[in-house]
C-alpha cells in the first residue's frame, strides 16, 4: 500500500471498532471464522481464502453490521493488486535463484567429469609406465640369458 492508504485489515479494523463490534459477534452472526477476520485484519492475504470468497465475506459483514461494502471491495481489490505484485517479484527472484543453482550445479558435474577424466588418464599412464618398465626388465634378463649371464 502507498503511505497515507489504510490496508484492508486498517479499514476493516478500524470501521469494526467505530462500531463497537468484536471478531466473534462478526464470527457469530455471520459464521466467517474469528481466525479468518483475524487474518484479514492482520493483512496476511497469503492465508486467506480466495478473492471471491472474501468478496462474499465482506459482503455480508457489510450488509449485516451496517458498513460501507463497496469501500471495503475496494480496499480488497488494492490490497490483492499489491499482493500480487509483490508476489510476482518474489517469483521473479526464485526463477532466478534456480537458475544460478542450475548453473552452479552444471560447474559441479563438469568438474566432477573432468577430475574422473584427469583421474583415469593418470592410472593409464602409470600403469603403461609400469607395464613398459616390467617390458625392459624381461627384456634385460633374456639378453643376459642370451649371453649366458646371469644376474645377481
Amino acid at each position: 500500500m502507498t503511505e497515507g492508504k489504510l490496508t484492508l485489515g486498517q479499514y476493516f479494523r478500524l470501521e469494526r471498532e467505530k462500531r463497537g463490534i468484536t471478531l466473534e459477534a462478526i464470527e457469530k452472526q455471520t459464521k466467517i471464522s474469528k481466525q479468518t477476520l483475524q487474518f484479514m485484519e492482520d493483512d496476511r492475504l497469503d492465508v486467506l481464502p480466495p478473492r471471491a470468497f472474501l468478496r462474499g465475506f465482506l459482503q455480508c459483514i457489510a450488509k449485516d453490521f451496517d458498513m460501507d461494502g463497496e469501500e471495503l471491495i475496494r480496499h480488497l481489490d488494492e490490497a490483492l493488486s499489491d499482493y500480487g505484485k509483490a508476489k510476482t517479484l518474489g517469483q521473479g527472484r526464485i526463477k532466478r535463484r534456480k537458475g544460478r543453482l542450475i548453473y552452479l550445479i552444471v560447474i559441479v558435474v563438469i568438474v566432477a567429469a573432468i577430475a574422473v577424466g584427469l583421474s583415469l588418464c593418470m592410472k593409464r599412464t602409470a600403469e603403461s609406465g609400469m607395464q613398459s618398465a616390467q617390458e625392459q626388465v624381461i627384456a634385460h634378463q633374456k639378453a643376459l640369458s642370451a649371453s649366458g649371464m646371469t644376474e645377481s
